[in-house]
């Protein structure tokens, strides 16, 4: 209803078309065409769909605190948020969309305050310890791929590396399909060490 409102009709309609069908009577047929109408809106990949060559991954969760700095930033915005969802003349369906917005906009401010306020010039906790491993990872010649939901995070990320001279090859959704296979088998090649 979000993405696209009135994709899947009312919740009535939902209900008796898909939701009645598919868990009672176990429509397969329910069941497709609900997953072709929701399938643009999903992006499911599988290590195994996409590239069967890549050595498993090995996951590291670092946990960072952020900044003096960065947790003004955050409560001032999260203050703000909380004011405008407690504004008695916002609709319910503007409500919810003000609340993802802010979650966003919350989530994004921890990535780099950058990302919400380009001017103020802040330091970034994240990138700090980003850094840290990544000279670590320099140094003992490793390789590693660099992930975001945030595309301008990874520009950001892009221009501390090339204020580096640090080698690296990027993707993102817009890159077409053959840069994409150019930069995989570069990177593959040994050129570039973050991807």
């Amino acid at each position: 209803q979000f993405i696209n409102p009135g994709l899947l009709g009312s919740r009535q309609t939902f209900n008796d078309k898909f939701a009645y069908a598919i868990e009672n009577q176990q429509d397969k047929k329910a069941a497709a065409a609900l997953k072709s109408l929701i399938s643009p809106f999903i992006l499911r990949r599988l290590k195994r769909d996409v590239l069967t060559e890549l050595p498993p991954r090995t996951e590291i969760i670092l946990r960072v605190d952020l900044s003096k700095e960065e947790t003004a930033l955050y409560e001032a915005l999260r203050l703000e948020a909380v004011n405008q969802l407690n504004n008695e003349d916002t609709k319910p369906n503007q409500q919810r969309i003000r609340a993802l917005a802010s979650i966003t906009r919350l989530r994004r401010a921890v990535c780099n305050p950058n990302m919400i306020m380009p001017d103020a010039n802040l330091p970034s906790a994240k990138l700090g310890v980003f850094d840290d491993l990544l000279q670590e990872l320099l140094e003992n010649k490793h390789k590693a791929l660099v992930f975001s939901q945030f595309v301008d995070h990874l520009s950001l990320i892009r221009l501390h590396l090339d204020k580096q001279g640090i080698s690296y090859q990027y993707l993102d959704g817009s890159t077409p399909t053959k840069k994409r296979s150019q930069a995989i088998n570069a990177f593959q090649a040994g050129e570039g060490e973050l991807f």
